[in-house]
């Protein structure tokens, strides 16, 4: 369980409420949790769920600052260079910061090393949502792309993909490569503050054939998300451009919470409307909020006291999501 308790001005910042906020969670995981450990709760039962089958996501989510994408990528490659492991100036590298991404692909590559059978990975895209616009990250050329509907779900038309066949170092390059197109700036809060959203899509496909000779072929899709940290505009200093999208980045994540309290309310029998189509993101997510989907949410909070209306208003939001079935 997580216990919040507001002293001094910070109780002034949340409704004059100074008594303890009281929230339980799957696991919680303090500032001396290792990534490895995120890993094994988050990260390795979801690709797991996916060899079995199921679609799957990871969502990284909290304030500007809190540590999302250290989360998602890991501590290296600020300047430009390639995480450990995950080819480039890292290369041959067990770097133990790396990220949950980086440790997906891994473990994935692992179990697909020894499961038999045959499979596809394909490293679909990497997209980012920039002021609702969508860009492919891996050729930022194109940009100002659709999200469109099929029979396997939504997906984003015209966005690069590639095939992966071996070893995960590729997969994880790609992403770093995308990542490194990201688009981030300085704010009062965060020197490299995320300005957009971003979405590593992969597809597994496997093939087994049973005793019998019949073959089986079985279709996930895992979805890794870093999304944009929520903020106030008087503690970031937003202004001119980095306001505008502030304002985007808080109505995309306003849209997600909307989707969130809509299938809660499903969940306990009110028929209710979800507004996917109110934000690209939960259009482009769709499946993994309320579909056939394991998702898990990494909720990303800040102990500092000055922090405390957004750290309880991650921590509800979180708490929110896990009401999903």
């Amino acid at each position: 369980g997580v216990v919040v308790q507001p002293v001094g001005s910070s109780a002034v910042r949340v409704a004059s409420h100074p008594e303890p906020h009281t929230f339980s969670f799957d696991y919680v995981a303090g500032d001396a949790t290792n990534q490895e450990t995120i890993f094994t709760v988050t990260g390795k039962p979801i690709v797991d769920n996916c060899l079995a089958g199921y679609n799957g996501c990871i969502f990284a989510y909290g304030q500007t600052g809190s540590g999302k994408t250290y989360t998602m990528l890991g501590g290296s490659g600020e300047e430009g260079d390639a995480p450990g492991g995950a080819g480039g100036a890292g290369a041959g590298a067990r770097d133990d910061s790396r990220g949950l991404i980086q440790r997906v692909f891994e473990h994935l590559f692992a179990r697909i090393a020894r499961g038999g059978g045959k499979f596809l990975l394909e490293c679909s895209f990497l997209a980012e949502i920039y002021n609702e616009t969508i860009t492919d990250l891996l050729d930022p050329s194109r940009t100002n792309l659709h999200v469109r509907e099929n029979l396997e779900g939504q997906y984003v038309s015209n966005l690069t993909a590639h095939e992966v066949y071996r070893g995960g170092c590729g997969a994880a390059r790609w992403g770093w490569a995308g990542w490194a197109n990201r688009r981030v700036g300085e704010t009062n809060m965060n020197e490299r503050s995320s300005r957009s959203h971003s979405v590593f899509t992969c597809k597994l496909q496997s093939k087994t054939v049973d005793q019998y000779g019949t073959s089986h072929i079985r279709c996930s899709r895992l979805h890794l998300v870093d999304l944009a940290g929520s903020e106030r505009q008087k503690a970031s200093g937003a202004q001119g451009e980095r306001l505008k999208e502030a304002t985007a980045i808080n109505k995309s994540l306003s849209a997600l919470g909307n989707v969130i309290m809509s299938l809660v309310d499903q969940q306990h029998g009110r028929g209710r409307h979800i507004p996917y189509r109110d934000s690209r993101l939960t259009y482009l997510l769709q499946d993994s909020l309320g579909g056939n989907a394991k998702t898990c949410l990494v909720a990303a909070v800040s102990p500092a006291a000055v922090n405390v209306a957004e750290t309880l208003s991650t921590l509800r939001f979180a708490d929110q999501a896990k009401r999903i079935k």
